[in-house]
């Protein structure tokens, strides 16, 4: 993880008490967009006629950035159709539930789910001032209790608490501070770090204190997992498994980012805690729940022995980032396996090798999941396994293509053995999460585009030979577009075509050579070979 003392804050501390932030309608600090008031009748979906005009569809579709892909026509007509559906099941808040004015919604139920919010705004953040995105974790944090806790459901008509605190299903996925950070990465607006902080240190001890075993390992059910019906476990019940591999490695990520974000602020008292708890949470996975002779993480019983039911729940510590390099080879063995996950969607959420594993889906029996999905790729991208996320992005996203032709729509979620929508139970415009593959995945991944505004830089991991680039792409107080144009082999030189109003400092990897550059304000081209020339 990190190492040494917390550089000092690129960034000036806010004076903004945290009360004030929660209670303040968040669209007037942070990302500039139109305010809507909240309506009287509970949790309406908005309607055609509350949407302002400078947030129509066809105004939403121009301020988005805009894919350059011109062999994968279909990919830009689920790209452009999840903005369209993302705009319509967005919500807004009422007097009753004490919501944000307009925030992106789950669209499962009359509910908001804190996994669901946190893999939503991954996608919204890049809608650019157009759709609400991050502000929609406030709607969680303001119903945060005085203990720390946090529900991981909260009742759309009167923001009420799903479950009771005691309830072995009340949280769920800790994503906050990673979300967060990944925000400011994109944006470069650092105005909300300094408040959060202290909201997810206060959640994430409450968690340590609240959902601990006394040999170190945490635990949730089934439904806190979000793996509802999974082999592994019961959906309302802490037990069995006793230990769980996920629920270690959520924390230890959620930990990695406060570090991250206590970092930035020069909070050294708070870094110094959670790179330590990070450390303590790595080595006790590694020394008790990974297995050398299968090269797979367990889940534990009760005694510690493994409770060997081989679900994608193992792949969480890629992202938690407590593997080392024989824990990620063994992992990838698993990913790349036909007879496990690697099947003709990948990555199902059971193995294809394990008994109760359902080939049409049957939810978290085999499903192919957004969240899930997203997990493995951001842990390969990780650990700089950049060729596999890739590649498993492309499978799925050809997948998704596929039934799209046939349906017209996003699923939330899909069979592993079949082109076809996972049965039972799945639902159709699922924008929520399933836009992740057709917005974000496309954008970070198959095109590879990846943006750190704080360093004014932007990372590319052009993997495809194709013609790939962004045009509209929001980086900081500017407007870039990237273009790389078609090559026979990956061995090729690379020619972009690049316009921008700032300089930036460009960093290209082809999978084989890294190329640097600091692009100047203008329209150029550049060709990388072994050199740049």
């Amino acid at each position: 993880m990190q190492s040494g003392k917390p550089r000092k804050s690129v960034v000036k501390k806010i004076n903004i008490k945290r009360r004030e932030f929660l209670l303040k309608s968040p669209l007037l600090i942070l990302a500039p967009h139109v305010i809507l008031k909240a309506v009287s009748k509970p949790s309406s979906k908005i309607n055609d006629d509350q949407i302002p005009k400078s947030v129509g569809v066809d105004e939403l579709l121009k301020k988005v950035p805009e894919p350059l892909i011109p062999s994968r026509p279909d990919l830009i007509e689920i790209y452009r159709k999840c903005w369209k559906i993302g705009l319509r099941k967005s919500e807004l808040g009422t007097k009753e539930n004490g919501f944000v004015d307009w925030y992106i919604d789950a669209a499962f139920d009359n509910r908001i789910f804190q996994w669901d919010t946190c893999f939503s705004v991954a996608w919204a953040k890049y809608s650019q001032g157009a759709l609400p995105n991050i502000e929609s974790l406030d709607n969680f944090y303001r119903k945060q209790h005085s203990n720390g806790a946090i529900s991981g459901v909260i009742r759309k008509n009167d923001g009420t608490d799903d479950q009771p605190i005691d309830s072995p299903w009340f949280t769920r996925n800790n994503l906050f501070a990673w979300i967060e950070y990944e925000y400011f990465l994109i944006t470069g607006d650092a105005s909300r770090l300094p408040i959060v902080l202290p909201i997810l240190k206060k959640y994430s001890n409450w968690i340590k204190m609240n959902r601990r075993h006394s040999n170190g390992h945490y635990y949730w059910s089934g439904w806190s997992s979000g793996m509802d019906n999974s082999p592994r476990s019961k959906a309302d019940k802490f037990y069995p498994p006793y230990s769980w591999v996920d629920y270690d490695a959520n924390e230890a990520l959620a930990a990695y980012y406060l570090a991250k974000i206590a970092e930035q602020l020069g909070e050294s008292k708070i870094f110094q805690e959670f790179q330590g708890l990070h450390a303590e949470i790595k080595e006790l996975v590694n020394r008790e729940m990974w297995c050398k002779e299968d090269q797979f993480y367990w889940d534990l019983e009760k005694d510690g022995s493994f409770m060997k039911v081989k679900t994608i729940a193992s792949f969480w510590p890629m992202w938690g980032r407590i593997c080392e390099k024989e824990h990620i080879d063994g992992l990838v063995k698993h990913l790349n396996d036909a007879n496990s996950f690697n099947r003709p969607h990948r990555v199902p959420t059971t193995s294809a090798d394990e008994e109760k594993y359902a080939p049409e889906g049957q939810y978290w029996r085999g499903s192919v999941w957004a969240p899930t999905n997203h997990m493995v790729v951001k842990g390969l991208e990780a650990n700089n396994r950049h060729k596999l996320a890739r590649e498993i992005v492309m499978n799925h996203l050809n997948n998704i293509s596929l039934i799209f032709q046939d349906t017209g729509t996003v699923w939330e979620n899909y069979s592993p053995e079949y082109v076809k929508p996972g049965k039972p139970w799945a639902k159709p415009d699922f924008v929520g999460w399933s836009a992740l593959g057709p917005i974000a995945q496309l954008i970070e991944f198959y095109i590879g585009i990846k943006l750190d505004v704080p360093h004014n830089k932007i990372n590319w991991e052009l993997l495809t030979t194709e013609s790939v680039g962004l045009r509209n792409l929001k980086f900081g107080d500017s407007y870039i577009e990237l273009i790389a144009a078609e090559r026979i082999s990956l061995e090729d030189e690379i020619q972009i075509s690049v316009k921008t109003s700032k300089e930036f400092f460009l960093s290209l990897n082809n999978g084989k050579k890294q190329f640097e550059k600091n692009i100047p304000p203008g329209k150029h081209e550049f060709k990388f070979v072994g050199r740049i020339i």
